[in-house]
């Protein structure tokens, strides 16, 4: 696909929009799926976000135990302060 085939998608009245299915397949976007929304000079830009699975981020955080000077019980109140700014 490139930039010369636009899709043309509306914004409802609570603020949504459908991406269109041609573009869901492309990028790989299935429902759950988050998007980051980033406002730039030339409009919005959606950015599809990688997130890791629970198993794979209790690795990175064991990984990183040892530089960070955090309790388990910390981080865990990180995680749930950050899930819950962002719902």
């Amino acid at each position: 696909m490139s930039t010369d085939d636009p899709e043309v998608t509306t914004v409802t009245s609570k603020g949504q929009i459908t991406i269109p299915s041609r573009l869901r397949k492309q990028f790989g976007l299935e429902k759950g799926t988050k998007l980051m929304v980033v406002p730039t000079d030339y409009g919005l830009v959606l950015k599809k976000l990688e997130l890791p699975s629970v198993e794979k981020f209790q690795q990175r955080v064991e990984e990183r135990a040892e530089t960070v000077d955090l309790s388990m019980d910390e981080v865990n109140e990180l995680v749930h302060d950050a899930r819950g700014a962002d719902e």
